[in-house]
C-alpha cells in the first residue's frame, strides 16, 4: 500500500539517535560510522555497541534537526527530517543493483535507516530565518572531522516552527543531490514490507538533509573511475579506434588544465596508466551512434555518457571491478599502487542535471557528486523491521 504522489516534499519530525562524539575513544572512531563497514554482521554489532555505550543517544521526543558544517571544504546548512517516499523527489542518475541490495540487507539487519540523503530545494526567507535562529542556540552535538570540517546539530522541536517548514516544503520539489542508492533501497524495503501485508508505517519515510540551494549552493564535483584490473594497453588500443589521443606530460594540475580547455568543445576525459596519461576527445560519430546509442539522444554527447560507454566496451566482463573516486589525486595513487587505469573526468553541468531530472532521463551511476558531503553518522533513525517472509 502506498500513498498518492505528493505535490512537493512531505516531511515530519522523528526521534533520532544522535552521535555523542565525546564518548568515542579515538580519532579513527570519531570519523567512522556503523554504516562504513562492508560486512553486514560487523556493522550491526558495531551499531549495537554504540547504543550500549551511549555513543548513540536516543532523543527524548520527535524533532527536526538543523545541521551545519563549515571549514576548508565549504559551508552547508539545512534541516534533517523524515521525508515521505512518495514526495516529489527528482533523481538524476541510475543505481547499481548490487549496491542497493547490500543496503536493503543492512537496513533489515540493523533496523536503522541509512544515513540521511542530500536534497536540494529552492527555499524561502521564512525557512532561512528559522534555521538562523536555531543556530544561535547551543548545539545538541558537534564534532570536528580530520578534513577540518566543523559539524553541528541543533534540535528543532517547536510545533509552530516545524509546521511552517512543513507547509513551505509541501509546495516544492527537491533534487536528489546525493543518495540515489539509499533512496532506491528505502523504496525497496517499503515494497517488501507492504507485500508482506503490513500497512503504512515508518518504512514509508527516509531521513534526508534538505538544503536551500540559494542559501547554501551545492558544489558540483566529478566522480572519477578506477579499473584496477584493466590492461592499460588494451584500453588505449581500443581508444585509437574512436578518439583523438593526446599524450600528456607534467603534473596532474596541468593535465586538468588541458582537459578543462578541451571539455568546452565536446566530450573529453583522461586515461591514466601507472606511468603515463592521455587525453581522449573528439569521439568518432560511429562511437556516438554505436556504443553511446543505448543512452537517450540528449545524453549521448555528455562527458559522463561517453566515458561510461567507452569503459563498458573495454571491460573484459560486466563483473570487472570499477571503483568510484571523487578525488583525482587518490584515483591516480590507486592506479600507481595496484595497476590498471584511472579515468579522470569533468562533472555534468547543473543545467544537464536539472534537465535530466525534469524529463526523467537518468545519467549513468555515480555521474557526479555534490559537496560538501554531510557527516553520515551524526543523526540516525530507527527503522523497525517487521517479520518478512
Amino acid at each position: 500500500m502506498t500513498s498518492s504522489v505528493r505535490v512537493g516534499v512531505d516531511i515530519r519530525p522523528f526521534r533520532a539517535w544522535v552521535l555523542a562524539p565525546e564518548r568515542l575513544r579515538g580519532l579513527a572512531d570519531r570519523h567512522a560510522t556503523p554504516w562504513d563497514r562492508v560486512d553486514v554482521g560487523n556493522s550491526v554489532r558495531l551499531l549495537g555497541e554504540w547504543k550500549r555505550l551511549a555513543v548513540l543517544a536516543r532523543d527524548e521526543r520527535p524533532a527536526m534537526y538543523v545541521y551545519e558544517q563549515s571549514g576548508p571544504l565549504g559551508v552547508q546548512r539545512g534541516v534533517i527530517s523524515a521525508v515521505h517516499l512518495d514526495s516529489r523527489l527528482l533523481p538524476h542518475e541510475d543505481v547499481t543493483p548490487a549496491h542497493t541490495d547490500g543496503m536493503v540487507e543492512l537496513m533489515r539487519a540493523g533496523e536503522m535507516s541509512m544515513p540521511p540523503i542530500l536534497l536540494g530545494y529552492s527555499g524561502t526567507d521564512r525557512i532561512a530565518e528559522q534555521l538562523d535562529a536555531a543556530t544561535r542556540r547551543r548545539p545538541l552535538t558537534e564534532l570536528r572531522t580530520p578534513d577540518g570540517q566543523e559539524h553541528r546539530v541543533w534540535r528543532l522541536a517547536e510545533r509552530e516552527i516545524c509546521g511552517q517548514i512543513i507547509d513551505a516544503l509541501h509546495q516544492r520539489a527537491a533534487l536528489i543531490a546525493d543518495g540515489h542508492h539509499r533512496h532506491v533501497a528505502a523504496r525497496r524495503f517499503r515494497r517488501d514490507v507492504h507485500a508482506a501485508g503490513h500497512g503504512r508505517g515508518p518504512w514509508d519515510y527516509l531521513p534526508a538533509l534538505l538544503v536551500d540551494t540559494k542559501r547554501s549552493p551545492l558544489r558540483l564535483r566529478p566522480v572519477h573511475r578506477v579499473l584496477p584490473h584493466a590492461d592499460p594497453w588494451k584500453v588505449l588500443a581500443a581508444a585509437q579506434q574512436w578518439f583523438q589521443i593526446t599524450a600528456l606530460s607534467g603534473p596532474l594540475e596541468e593535465w586538468l588544465d588541458v582537459l578543462r580547455a578541451r571539455a568546452y568543445h565536446g566530450p573529453a576525459f583522461i586515461v591514466a596508466t601507472p606511468d603515463r596519461a592521455f587525453l581522449l576527445d573528439r569521439p568518432d560519430a560511429h562511437f556516438l551512434s554505436g556504443p553511446c546509442g543505448r543512452f537517450p539522444e540528449s545524453l549521448r554527447s555528455m562527458h559522463i555518457s561517453v566515458l561510461q560507454a567507452f569503459l563498458d566496451t573495454v571491460r573484459d566482463s560486466p563483473a570487472m571491478a570499477v571503483h568510484y573516486e571523487p578525488s583525482a589525486p587518490r584515483a591516480l595513487h590507486v592506479v600507481r599502487e595496484v595497476g590498471g587505469i584511472a579515468a579522470i573526468t569533468f562533472p555534468p553541468s547543473k543545467l544537464d542535471l536539472s534537465a535530466a531530472a525534469a524529463t526523467g532521463v537518468r545519467l549513468p551511476p555515480k555521474a557526479t557528486a555534490f559537496g560538501p558531503n554531510p557527516h553520515p553518522g551524526l543523526v540516525l533513525r530507527t527503522l523497525p523491521s517487521p517479520r518478512l517472509p
